[in-house]
C-alpha cells in the first residue's frame, strides 16, 4: 500500500480530535465562566532520508491548550453571583476530586450550609477551607472577597465576617485545563491565594466560547476530514493500478 496513505490517515486522526473539541466548546457556549479549549495546531516535517529528501511531508500536532480571555459579564443582581474582574481565578474544591482554579462564580448556600458553584464544587477560603455560611437575613461580598452577614438573632445593621474566599492571579508555572475541566499548573500544584483579584458582586461571567467562530471551524473541519478520505481512495487506486502493471501476464 501506497505510504501516503499513513500521512492522510495521520491528518484524520487530528482533525478528528478538533472536532471533539469543537463539540466540546460547542457543548459550554452557555456555561458560566467557561473558557473554550484550542484545537491541536498542525505542523509538518519531511521525512529526511541519507540520500535525499522524501517529498511526503507528514503532519504533527502541537498539544493545544485552554483561552484564558475573559467572557461577557452579565448582570444578575445576587450577591452571590460573583464575576472575577480581569485576570485570576478562585481557588476551589471540586467534589470527588483535587483543589483546583476555576472562574465560575454562580454560588449558592447549599442545604448544609456550605458555599458552592452551580457543579457543587466548593470555594475555599484564605485558609483553604470549607466555607459555611451561618442563618442570616442579607449577604455581601466585597471587591476582595470578604463575606459577611447580618446574622438572624443580631441587631439590624451588624455585620458579621464569615470568611475571605481565596482568588489567586495564576502560577508562574503554565496552566492547563485537566480532564474533569478545571485548571491547574502542569505540576499539579496550586499557587497559594493572593487576593489581588478584583470581584464584582451580582455579576456573573459568560463562557467566551462564540458559538459561530466554532460552527465555522466544525464546517472546515468536516470538508479537510472529506478530503483526506477521497484522498486515500485515490492513493489507493493508484497503488492497485501499480500492482496490476507489474503483474505478470498469465
Amino acid at each position: 500500500m501506497d505510504r501516503s496513505i499513513y500521512t492522510a490517515l495521520n491528518s484524520m486522526n487530528i482533525l478528528r480530535d478538533n472536532q471533539s473539541v469543537t463539540a466540546q466548546n460547542l457543548a459550554n457556549v452557555s456555561v458560566t465562566g467557561f473558557q473554550k479549549d484550542i484545537q491541536i495546531n498542525f505542523s509538518s516535517v519531511y521525512l529526511d532520508r541519507d540520500k535525499g529528501i522524501d517529498p511526503r511531508v507528514m503532519a504533527l500536532q502541537e498539544p493545544g491548550g485552554y483561552d484564558s480571555t475573559p467572557g461577557p459579564m452579565q448582570q444578575t443582581g445576587a450577591p452571590l453571583d460573583l464575576a472575577v474582574d480581569g485576570n485570576g481565578y478562585f481557588i476551589v474544591k471540586p467534589a470527588g476530586g483535587e483543589v483546583a482554579m476555576s472562574r465560575r462564580g454562580d454560588f449558592t448556600v447549599s442545604a448544609d450550609g456550605t458555599l458552592r458553584d452551580g457543579t457543587g464544587t466548593q470555594p475555599l477560603s484564605t485558609d483553604l477551607e470549607v466555607i459555611t455560611i451561618p442563618p442570616h437575613r442579607k449577604i455581601s461580598v466585597s471587591g476582595d472577597g470578604i463575606i459577611e452577614i447580618e446574622p438572624l438573632n443580631a441587631p439590624l445593621g451588624q455585620k458579621v465576617k464569615v470568611a475571605q474566599l481565596a482568588t489567586t492571579f495564576g502560577s508562574e508555572v503554565p496552566l492547563a485545563k485537566t480532564i474533569d475541566g478545571f485548571v491547574r499548573p502542569v505540576n499539579g500544584s496550586i499557587p497559594a491565594p493572593d487576593n489581588r483579584t478584583l470581584l464584582l458582586s451580582g455579576f456573573l461571567e459568560g463562557s467566551n466560547v462564540k458559538s459561530v467562530d466554532e460552527l465555522v471551524a466544525g464546517i472546515d473541519q468536516s470538508r479537510a476530514y472529506e478530503i483526506n478520505v477521497k484522498f486515500v481512495t485515490t492513493a489507493k487506486e493508484i497503488d492497485e493500478a501499480t500492482a496490476s502493471l507489474m503483474r505478470m501476464p498469465s
